[in-house]
């Protein structure tokens, strides 16, 4: 029991920010601003380049993020680096926990002034941030110092883009692979290397383990956030408009026969009891990968970002019967063409800060995303290095030539296309699509839904939370 409440401990606090993108705050990345200030070109705001130098000294530089455990450990070390090695600024970080609660507080600070110089935010909200017309996007500074961004990973880029234009920096990148016990595996007859690449092939490989006295093979979170993969993996676009790309998105697009699909997977491996789920919010959050360590499970979806901190968990010895394998994310059977979307959280510049404090959030932007700190920082956590040169670098490669499924996250990036699809939905109330979608599913879990009904329903509420934002907005 005590190796069990470690765990959960442990896992609860390092993935409670939701580093996959599950966790929601309601931004969507991308479409047109409907009358708020466009971050395109011709209507940004300058970047204030040159404001250090006639400033006091150091700035001093307010920084909101949402990461915890083995994740806050590295950012604090990587932030003692910067404020060490210049003295025109100094950074102070403010844990705000999860993503969530950033946002949250971000909201009321857009009222009551508190804001920071520069937050981090989940891929989730760009078309939400640009609406509070309070950011300062990237692309200013890019254009002002002719920052070079050709070793940057296009899609990465893409993810935090509008109207052409870059409006955050993006910092930690994550998607979500295959989690799976590779002790399970071998007693159940599996090939220990190699995970399930359909979601037929989990199904299948479900029904041996579960012969071989696994209880529930797989754990199956109830999570919106592998919907909107899995149909990128089918390149299908989650809501219209280009996926909100050449216009705002006023409904949604997943309820399709790859979607009905994808529905009647998951509520067939619940009702054949293949699969045990649980929240994606809660005190039952990470029951997935714990039911992975106490051996109630054998596979589990989660975020790469998790990865450091299983592998702190589990070289403590809590759990002497698993032998951790990491996949790509299995995707739907008979389709291609697609890929995964890109996970993790970008930092934004407040464009109420004082300019010389836009000008060091700037900076400070520009340190974490440098190809030897992201080669660090990717092999401290198991987030992906965003830059094509940050790859090759010592940390990072023998991170994973000492253990590849930090890799697996980034071969499936890099290997995906460059689509609509594959780029994300466009949303200004993500998380309310995001709700739809989840009370849908556990209608269907727990309600006994049929899976077309439960479907459309998400797709009718999606829709309408879509449409009520966009009416907010103007």
């Amino acid at each position: 029991m005590r190796s069990k409440v470690v765990l959960a401990v442990s896992l609860a606090v390092a993935l409670v920010a939701a580093a996959c993108g599950g966790g929601g705050g309601g931004g969507g990345g991308g479409g047109n601003n409907a009358g708020k200030t466009s971050p395109g070109t011709g209507s940004r705001p300058a970047c204030p380049i040159g404001s250090i130098a006639k400033a006091a000294k150091p700035v001093k530089l307010v920084v909101w993020h949402s990461m915890t455990r083995a994740n806050e450990d590295e950012l604090k070390k990587l932030t003692d680096r910067f404020n060490a090695q210049q003295t025109d600024v100094n950074v102070t970080l403010v844990n705000q926990t999860s993503y969530r609660d950033t946002l949250t507080k971000y909201r009321a600070g857009l009222s009551s002034g508190d804001l920071p110089d520069l937050v981090q935010l989940e891929d989730t909200t760009v078309q939400q941030m640009v609406d509070t017309q309070s950011v300062l996007p990237v692309q200013s500074c890019v254009d002002a110092e002719h920052f070079d961004l050709s070793d940057y990973l296009p899609r990465v880029l893409d993810r935090w883009s509008l109207n052409g234009a870059r409006v955050a920096m993006p910092f930690n990148i994550s998607n979500p692979v295959l989690y799976y016990n590779k002790a399970a595996f071998r007693r159940a007859g599996l090939d220990p290397n190699v995970g399930p690449a359909t979601l037929d092939d989990v199904r299948t490989m479900a029904e041996k383990l579960k012969a071989a006295g696994v209880a529930s093979p797989y754990g199956l979170k109830v999570e919106a956030w592998y919907l909107e993969q899995w149909m990128a993996k089918a390149n299908q676009p989650y809501v219209n408009n280009d996926n909100g790309r050449t216009a705002r998105a006023t409904q949604v697009l997943f309820d399709n026969p790859e979607g009905r699909g994808i529905f009647e997977w998951m509520a067939g491996m619940v009702r054949d009891g293949l699969a045990a789920t649980n929240p994606n919010q809660g005190p039952g959050e990470f029951d997935d990968l714990l039911g992975i360590g106490n051996g109630r499970l054998a596979m589990a979806i989660d975020t790469s970002a998790a990865l450091g901190t299983i592998s702190q968990v589990l070289a403590g010895g809590q759990y002497r019967d698993v032998e951790l394998g990491v996949a790509p994310m299995p995707g739907p059977a008979g389709v291609g063409g697609g890929g995964i979307n890109v996970g993790g959280a970008a930092l934004y510049i407040s464009k109420r800060s004082a300019p010389e404090k836009q000008e060091a959030a700037w900076r400070f932007a520009k340190f974490l995303t440098q190809a030897d700190v992201q080669a660090e920082w990717a092999a401290a956590t198991g987030y992906i290095p965003m830059r094509a040169s940050a790859a090759t670098l010592p940390a990072i490669q023998q991170q994973w030539a000492k253990n590849p499924g930090y890799k697996v996250a980034y071969d499936q990036l890099t290997s995906g296309p460059n689509t609509i699809a594959t780029q994300g939905p466009a949303i200004g109330d993500y998380q309310g699509v995001r709700d739809a979608v989840i009370d849908a599913e556990n209608s269907m879990f727990s309600q006994g839904r049929p899976p077309d009904e439960a479907l459309s329903v998400a797709a009718k509420n999606g829709t309408s939370a879509i449409q009520a934002y966009n009416a907010r907005v103007g």
